[in-house]
């Protein structure tokens, strides 16, 4: 009888015991000086990424339209060249025509490639009075013609050169300050050889050309 009430004694001790333990690992855990305080919220959420910027972000307006304004001249460099080397009288100015078609071709691929890596969309079209220009030359035959492609190059290059030499100091984009620094002893040997020619045929040239 002893024994009987002694295991039912033993029994409701460890009865007992677990319900202790069991409420101990139900309760939130809490900071008593030396234990370890539970993670709040905050101190396990994910952190949000950097948004991530376009590279057109980097561009200023002065950018993009040196970007557009060298576009829409290298397409009149190379058909003003190639005009010039189908139809020029002077075996020099054929030459001249194809040498500048050529250069402004691979100029207008290497500002393109540059272009689609910013996310620039660049013109397609030539403006009416760029078109003018051309047509007028394309009407022109014999050492007319020469006269007037000669002057064409010279007063183009002129005006290119300076816009062309901003862009290498002024443009936000490094990359476009690069395009243009790179650009521009082609433009100025086009624009010596385009003088030198035209001093040999006689071109009368404007004052300060």
């Amino acid at each position: 009888m002893s024994n009987s009430r002694g295991m039912t004694a033993f029994f409701l001790t460890l009865s007992f015991g677990a319900l202790i333990v069991t409420a101990c690992d139900t309760q939130p855990e809490r900071h008593n000086g030396g234990g370890v305080t539970a993670p709040s919220p905050a101190a396990t959420m994910i952190p949000t990424p950097a948004p991530v910027v376009s590279p057109a972000a980097a561009l200023s307006p002065f950018d993009k339209e040196f970007m557009t304004d060298a576009a829409r001249g290298g397409m009149v460099e190379v058909q003003l060249g190639n005009a010039a080397a189908r139809s020029a009288a002077s075996n020099e100015v054929k030459q001249f025509g194809q040498r500048v078609a050529t250069d402004h071709s691979q100029m207008s691929q290497t500002l393109r490639r540059l272009a689609a890596a910013l996310n620039v969309e660049l013109p397609q079209e030539l403006e009416p009075e760029q078109r003018n220009m051309i047509s007028r030359l394309q009407n022109l035959s014999g050492k007319a013609f020469d006269s007037e492609y000669m002057k064409m190059m010279i007063d183009d290059h002129m005006k290119d050169i300076p816009e062309f030499e901003r862009a290498a100091s002024q443009a936000t984009n490094p990359e476009v300050k690069q395009f243009a620094s790179q650009a521009l002893p082609m433009l100025r040997d086009h624009l010596k050889m385009a003088r030198d020619i035209a001093g040999k045929l006689g071109v009368k040239l404007p004052q300060g050309q």
